[in-house]
C-alpha cells in the first residue's frame, strides 16, 4: 500500500476534524508534498461544510413528549418492580427468622426445657409445626395471588 493510499484512508476523518493529533499532522505534511491529495481533500471539507451547514431534523413536540412520558412510566414500573423484590426479600427474610425463632420457644413452651434433650416430639409441636407449614402455604398462595392481579391491571392500563 502506497503512502497516498494510506493518507486517502484518512482524508474523510481529516475534514471532519475527527484524527489524532499525530495522525493530522502526517496527513498535513503529505497534502503539503501531493497535489492529488490536497485536490481530494479539499473535496472532503467542501462536503463537510456543507453537511455542517444543513438544519439540524427536530423531531415534533408531541413526539418529544410522548417519547418523555413512556420513558418516565417505564423507569416508574423498574423502581416499583426493584422495591416490591426488596420488600418481598425482606418479608421472607422475616417470615424465616421469626420461624425459625419461635419454634424453639413453642418447644420449651409445650415440654418444658427437657424437651430439648429428647428425640419425641408432643402433639403440641405437630400442631405448631402443621399451622406454620399451612401459614407459609397460605402466603405463597397470597403472593401468587397478588402478582396475578397486578399483572392483569398492568395488561388493561
Amino acid at each position: 500500500m502506497s503512502a497516498c493510499d494510506e493518507i486517502r484512508d484518512l482524508l474523510s476523518l481529516a475534514a471532519a476534524d475527527a484524527l489524532e493529533p499525530d495522525e493530522d499532522e502526517r496527513v498535513s505534511r503529505h497534502v503539503h508534498d501531493c497535489p492529488a491529495c490536497a485536490a481530494e481533500l479539499d473535496n472532503w471539507q467542501l462536503l463537510a461544510r456543507g453537511l455542517r451547514r444543513l438544519p439540524t431534523p427536530q423531531p415534533a413536540a408531541g413526539v418529544v413528549e410522548r417519547a418523555r412520558a413512556r420513558a418516565e412510566l417505564a423507569f416508574g414500573e423498574v423502581a416499583e418492580q426493584r422495591w416490591n423484590r426488596n420488600v418481598l426479600a425482606f418479608l421472607i427474610a422475616f417470615a424465616w427468622t421469626l420461624t425459625v425463632l419461635s419454634w424453639p420457644i413453642v418447644r420449651i413452651l409445650s415440654g418444658g426445657l427437657a424437651s430439648w434433650f429428647t428425640t419425641r416430639l408432643t402433639p403440641t409441636w405437630y400442631a405448631f409445626a402443621g399451622l406454620t407449614a399451612l401459614g407459609w402455604v397460605a402466603g405463597g398462595i397470597a403472593a401468587m395471588v397478588l402478582a396475578w392481579h397486578q399483572r392483569r391491571e398492568r395488561r388493561l392500563a
